[in-house]
């Protein structure tokens, strides 16, 4: 607010600066030599500790570049990882639905720049940060410098995770793959031109750095709790349980059952209850007990449908389901519905009731049936959670719940498709045309506690506790079914190589719940491709799922890594390209 008053206030002064020129140019040349006082430089801004503060909400509303952008989170979070399939026939969705990127795609450009832009604002941020330390006084002084540091850390960090887990030559499989291709590393601002060329650094000092920012700033918000007007900001549980994850993903299962039980035992955090974990993804519940650390969006985006307000989330627009008109034969849509359920989920989620029939989904046996199996949990519930079962499900559009049909979009459906369309950020109860509602805007949950059971179920697998790991699955699993979250119950795995509800023919996830839950339990949230690239599961999920609308599914390694943009290869002349490309 107050950068907005600044900018105000500084368009005021020139014009009436032009209009007193216009009047009397003659007078007096010196009056051109006026300084305006409330204008932005670097003299002056930033030169206190609030000034650090307006930036550091930047670095937070930066976010949404990159990954967390609504158009590049559609295409590169959910096509890749084939949680869903696509509507719209356009060249950038075939090549993520295909796993076939080119390096001159818009979208991948857009997920390179936009997260080198914000960690650009990190290193500003902190050199800024550094420069105001020195003169600082006091000890409240210098905690609060800690804590806009500690924050900093963490978002440069995050940052840098979405780059090498994208664009680094591999996934850590082996000590080897740590000296293979990763992104280059900045660590400050670029001095002239010819200091913006870089080479790429590995892909074991990338995460040495994502561990190094992480430890840091988990000593600088060490003790800090934020009150309730300060939520969206990275706390020590959001950083102890992305160090958790990093850890992880390197392969450092000492260190990952240590930070993540740290998490689990001392956050406070706790699921939350199956009627709330079906509506926290569409504006809804933010902030819960679940959640370790959400990407804030507020309620009055304009950029979403016509430059307007609009009813919708953020990212349902992309995924608003079809629904049957009036006339009961017509189907509308309630956005522009791009992206829906690929027709091999339903199964993975133990739905093999099912016809690619529109008559006979309209039909009163197959509701009755798919009313029966969801009443009596034949299914994984968390289906209900992640899908919109067509001709069962409705949905409120101009002032009339109307049932859900099967979303044909461009072409659909293909032989054997069922088209069924994504419930995860839609508003059922509410349409999307401005005056209908008010706006809801839903968070992304970088982090939420059900991920940190997972991974540190994975870490208890890794390290030999077996009945450990299957606990941590049950916990999750049991939310699911609507069951005490830490008492054994009847549905609960028994081992690791235990039957899932995955009922689709040949599918890899059917006796693995260690995957299987992470697939289930996370769908359309934007994990699953990275867990597909560091299990090296790519040619399994190609064989299950066989096809998209593009055409058919062809699997090669270079896939687990996207190709450096075109962009950045003409204009870094240090820069490397991924093998395949």
């Amino acid at each position: 607010m107050t950068l907005r008053k600044l900018t105000l206030k500084t368009g005021l002064v020139g014009t009436l600066l032009a209009s007193l020129l216009a009047v009397d140019a003659c007078k007096e040349k010196t009056f051109l030599d006026v300084t305006d006082p409330n204008a932005l430089s670097t003299t002056t801004f930033p030169t206190r500790i609030e000034d650090l503060d307006l930036m550091l909400v930047d670095l937070y509303g930066r976010l949404r570049n990159g990954f967390y952008n609504s158009g590049i989170f559609n295409k590169i979070g959910i096509l890749p990882d084939h949680t869903a399939d696509q509507g719209y026939n356009g060249a950038d969705f075939n090549q993520y639905s295909l796993l076939s990127v080119l390096p001159s795609d818009g979208p991948l450009q857009g997920l390179w720049a936009g997260h080198y832009e914000n960690i650009t604002r990190c290193n500003n941020f902190l050199a800024a940060l550094q420069s105001i330390r020195a003169t600082a006084t006091g000890t409240a002084q210098q905690k609060s410098l800690d804590l806009m540091e500690g924050q900093a850390r963490f978002l440069r960090a995050l940052n840098y995770f979405y780059l090498v887990n994208f664009f680094g030559e591999t996934m850590i499989t082996s000590e080897a793959d740590k000296a293979k291709m990763g992104v280059p590393l900045w660590t400050d601002v670029a001095a002239d031109i010819a200091s913006t060329s870089k080479e790429r650094a590995t892909i074991g000092q990338n995460w040495d750095f994502i561990v190094a920012d992480l430890k840091k700033a988990e000593t600088l918000l060490a003790g800090h709790a934020w009150d309730a007007n300060n939520k969206p900001r990275a706390d020590i549980w959001a950083v102890k349980a992305f160090l958790g994850k990093a850890y992880v993903f390197t392969q450092n299962w000492a260190a990952a059952a240590t930070t993540l039980k740290e998490v689990i035992e001392g956050s406070g955090k706790k699921l939350v209850t199956y009627d709330v974990y079906r509506t926290m993804f569409n504006g809804m519940n933010k902030f819960n007990s679940e959640s370790i650390f959400e990407i804030n969006f507020t309620a009055d985006r304009k950029d979403v449908w016509n430059n307007t307000l609009n009813t919708s989330t953020q990212y349902g627009i992309f995924i608003s389901p079809s629904y049957l008109e009036d006339d009961g034969k017509s189907e509308g849509t309630n956005g522009f519905g791009n992206l829906f359920i690929h027709d091999e989920n339903p199964e993975r989620f133990g739905f093999t009731d099912n016809t690619t029939a529109t008559e006979e989904m309209k039909a009163r046996p197959y509701q009755d049936l798919s009313r029966r199996l969801r009443a009596e949990k034949k299914v994984d519930p968390r289906m209900l959670v992640g899908t919109l079962q067509p001709w069962v499900d409705s949905i409120y559009v101009y002032d009339k719940w109307r049932k859900v049909t099967k979303n044909r979009g461009e072409g659909f459906p293909l032989s054997g498709n069922q088209a069924w369309n994504h419930r995860k950020y839609v508003l059922l109860d509410r349409g999307l045309w401005g005056g209908e509602s008010e706006s809801l805007a839903n968070n992304m949950y970088f982090l939420r506690l059900a991920d940190v059971y997972l991974l540190y179920a994975e870490t208890l697998a890794r390290t030999g506790n077996a009945a450990g790991a299957v606990e941590y699955l049950n916990k999750v699993k049991r939310r699911a079914y609507s069951l005490p979250v830490d008492a054994p119950s009847a549905i609960d795995y028994k081992s690791l190589t235990d039957k899932t509800t995955a009922l689709g023919a040949g599918d890899h996830l059917a006796n693995d719940p260690l995957k299987y839950e992470r697939w289930a339990e996370l769908f359309a949230e934007g994990h699953w491709w990275f867990d597909v690239a560091r299990w090296r599961l790519g040619d399994k999920e190609a064989a299950y799922y066989k096809k998209v609308k593009p055409g058919a599914l062809v699997w090669n390694d270079r896939k687990y890594a996207f190709p450096i943009p075109e962009r950045e290869m003409l204009n870094n002349t240090k820069m490397k390209q991924n093998p395949g490309y």
